[in-house]
């Protein structure tokens, strides 16, 4: 197996084939449809070992979200991950792990907070990241115009890239119009469709990354 085959980012128990280290994906569909589940089992395939972990909490707590995690199998060294969660009732939360911003609007705050986590574990030195966005449509519900988030979603994948990361970054495309959602794609590499049919079945497609299956794949 070749060097850059082993440096693929896999996805076992998905119809997805290996990317390349530096991948951004765009995972789109409803809530109903386990989207969040499939963004989350695509961080935690093949276990993270010595790669870091920062999830951006936007739609939930940061403990439900690392609740959420751990229930699809993902595992995570407590050094090495941390949780920007964007608002909670209860305030700062007791968990070290868990870092909070005062609401999802506040994007100079969940920036700032990435920066400072994402720098401190190259510090470290790990050496890859993953990156988790929970959810796009929620920064977008709570901003007052749409090229702060632009510039947000250009940052994280911009750093992503540029460290040989991945990030799974969600989306509800019943939620915002044809126009956002075409903005917002431009800043990711690929795009992985979310649906689960009327008989129950669940299933995805990818588009915009090469050698991938053709059509929607039933997982």
């Amino acid at each position: 197996m070749s060097q850059d085959a082993q440096r693929r980012y896999q996805f076992e128990g998905l119809p997805i084939e290996p990317v390349r280290p530096g991948t951004n994906l765009l995972v789109a569909g409803p809530p109903f449809a386990g989207t969040k589940a499939v963004a989350l089992r695509m961080l935690a395939a093949g276990g993270l070992t010595e790669e870091g972990l920062v999830l951006v909490a936007a739609d939930d707590t940061g403990t439900a979200t690392l609740e959420a995690y751990a229930g699809v199998g993902g595992t995570f060294d407590r050094a090495r991950m941390a949780v920007i969660e964007c608002g909670s009732p209860g305030g700062d939360s007791d968990d070290g792990n868990i870092r909070t911003v005062r609401s999802p609007s506040d994007l100079t705050g969940i920036g700032i907070e990435f920066s400072s986590l994402y720098e401190g574990l190259y510090t470290e030195g790990v050496e890859r990241v993953r990156i988790g966005l929970f959810s796009i449509s929620t920064l977008l519900m709570y901003a007052e115009e749409f090229q702060p988030v632009y510039r947000f979603l250009h940052t994280i994948t911009g750093r992503v890239r540029s460290a040989d990361g991945l990030a799974t970054c969600l989306i509800d495309p019943s939620a915002q119009d044809e126009q956002t959602i075409s903005s917002v794609e431009q800043t990711f590499d690929g795009r992985v469709d979310v649906r689960r049919t009327d008989d129950g079945d669940y299933r995805l497609r990818v588009r915009g990354l090469p050698d991938q299956p053709d059509g929607w794949q039933e997982f």
